[in-house]
């Protein structure tokens, strides 16, 4: 679920068109679907179109000297892999692609890996978490069962659970992936990266178990995949197989881990714009699900689930693959508060769970 914050305009599906007076903006114009442009030194902004209602994905290409490393790749889709028949020799037969590095496991991100190394024979990189993912999701390791995912949203208060069994499963999953990628080694939280500069990776959880930023100190660079966007606030969810059983916290804690970065540094987001004001985005971030988790608590003065909390939280029509994102993120809200003390939860004799403001 992606939501915008606070609009002052009407906002594009990127978010794009959102005028926030408290960002920066890069004032390179961005890449046409298949170019590069240089944003900073050895630092390619490329785009990919996708084929949703976020239409695009930012990818980056850093120049090591004698090739390039990639960062991200889009998903498994005609229009993807089209952009890529224009950009790859474009920028590859000067110098070649040497290595691909994915932020995180959602399939805009490393839905090509397996595909574009076949293509280059290199080697893919990411954290160890991120390829416990995939190996679940694309080999089928200890994957969920539709059975238990229906029954984990049907006990959460959704009607008709069934409806999700078409949007959460491995089968939906890997259609937006090329296969399953070898993975050299996985990449460790306070790596560092010799790619055309020093990056360190930072394990920033919350969107997804096992995201990894890229930061460069010395160049004041900020590759947040999905982690901190200009206008959109990243889905934050709470569903059946997550490790993490407190992923807003872990999405807080990772905001205040990237907060401390310099206050000059340019973000270069996943989606929408490169952006100065990494500091203030955390605040209206934060800013942002604190306010969603106090009208929740409100609501629950009386026993809500969380299908109930849909409506305080989201203002739209909730369908699809959007009502399974929306009712994840709810259930983040809700198990937030119970960790912090100020819900309770309780299953009912009906086998269905409510929370309860303490």
């Amino acid at each position: 679920m992606t939501e915008p914050l606070k609009p002052d305009t009407a906002v594009t599906a990127e978010g794009e068109a959102y005028p926030s007076k408290r960002l920066q903006y890069t004032d390179v114009a961005a890449p046409e679907f298949g170019a590069a442009v240089p944003l900073a030194a050895h630092v390619h902004w490329c785009r990919i179109p996708l084929p949703v209602d976020l239409n695009h994905i930012n990818v980056w290409l850093l120049d090591c000297g004698d090739g390039y490393v990639l960062v991200d790749t889009g998903m498994a889709a005609q229009v993807c892999m089209e952009a890529w028949d224009k950009l790859g020799p474009a920028m590859f037969e000067r110098k070649p692609l040497r290595a691909i590095f994915t932020t995180h496991i959602h399939p805009d991100h490393l839905g090509l890996a397996a595909w574009l190394q076949e293509r280059y024979r290199v080697p893919v990189l990411m954290s160890k978490r991120t390829f416990e993912q995939a190996e679940m999701w694309l080999r089928g390791t200890d994957a969920l069962g539709s059975e238990a995912i229906e029954e984990f949203f049907r006990s959460n208060g959704l009607p008709d659970s069934n409806s999700i069994r078409s949007v959460f499963t491995p089968q939906r999953f890997a259609k937006m992936a090329s296969g399953m990628p070898e993975v050299l080694r996985h990449i460790e939280d306070n790596e560092v990266l010799e790619w055309g500069g020093r990056w360190t990776a930072l394990a920033t959880n919350g969107h997804a178990e096992g995201h990894l930023c890229l930061s460069n100190g010395e160049q004041r660079l900020l590759i947040s995949g999905d982690q901190v966007l200009p206008t959109i606030s990243s889905n934050i969810g709470f569903t059946a197989g997550n490790q993490d059983l407190n992923p807003l916290d872990s999405f807080l804690s990772s905001l205040q881990r990237l907060r401390t970065l310099d206050p000059a540094t340019l973000v270069l987001p996943a989606h929408g714009l490169p952006f100065q004001g990494l500091q203030q985005r955390i605040d209206d971030l934060v800013s942002h699900h604190h306010g969603k988790l106090a009208a929740v608590v409100d609501a629950c003065a009386e026993p809500k689930t969380g299908y109930d909390i849909l409506p305080i939280m989201f203002r739209r029509v909730l369908i699809g693959v959007h009502l399974f994102l929306a009712m994840a993120e709810a259930l983040a809200h809700l198990e937030y508060l119970v960790h912090a003390g100020r819900l309770h939860r309780k299953m009912g004799i009906d086998g269905i769970v409510r929370y309860t403001r303490n």
